[in-house]
């Protein structure tokens, strides 16, 4: 009877340990995916960017700026979600190739460490495209300033009223208090000269009486 030679046994040893591995990560990946789709990780916004930029002051120092360059560059790459969609693919991918194919241990390894890989970037870069083109749309304080507006419902200090303001290439209705004592009617034209906890503080345009 022939004896199990060493490298037969460090191969076999090598094979179960990844099965082992392929299932792990099936197994957490696939539940955090699970979870993800439910909505648990969308509302704790667990797809965040590894690496958030922190706020830094005029006095940091170089260190501190390096820190924060090597953070933006690791959030191009590398976030939660990619970690929860590389773990699932690669998991099932292994575990799939091994008990449906016949290729050798080290061929489902690198299948699934390469279709894990872009499977995890691929969800990661449409996620961060969807989030930076739809936070483009979304209307910021600066939008809503220096805008010509209409009074759609009288502004009578010290009350709030309402205009409408075109932002982004949509009309808008928001609340409005008067930025000085005068009052306003429906229909007037007004400017906003600042934008406030959803408030809009409106005056008459400049050369108007």
């Amino acid at each position: 009877m022939l004896e199990p030679t060493t490298s037969s046994v460090l191969l076999i040893t090598t094979a179960i340990t990844l099965i082992g591995l392929y299932w792990g990560a099936l197994i957490l990946g696939g539940g955090l995916l699970l979870v993800s789709v439910l909505g648990g990780l969308g509302h704790h916004h667990a797809d965040t960017d590894a690496g958030t930029v922190p706020h830094h002051d005029a006095g940091s120092d170089s260190d501190s700026a390096h820190a924060a360059h090597d953070a933006a560059a690791m959030s191009t790459w590398f976030s939660l979600r990619f970690a929860v969609f590389f773990l699932a693919m690669y998991g099932a991918t292994g575990v799939i190739l091994t008990y449906l194919s016949g290729a050798s241990t080290w061929m489902v390894f690198s299948l699934a460490l390469v279709i894990g890989l872009a499977v995890g970037q691929g969800a990661h870069q449409t996620f961060r495209f969807v989030r930076r083109t739809s936070g483009d749309s979304t209307p910021r304080t600066l939008d809503y300033v220096n805008r010509l507006g209409r009074v759609t419902i009288a502004v009578i200090p010290p009350e709030q009223g309402e205009v409408a303001l075109e932002v982004r290439g949509t009309e808008r209705f928001v609340p409005a208090v008067a930025a000085e004592r005068t009052g306003f009617d429906v229909g007037d034209e007004v400017v906003v000269v600042d934008y406030r906890d959803g408030v809009a503080h409106v005056t008459r345009p400049i050369g108007k009486t």
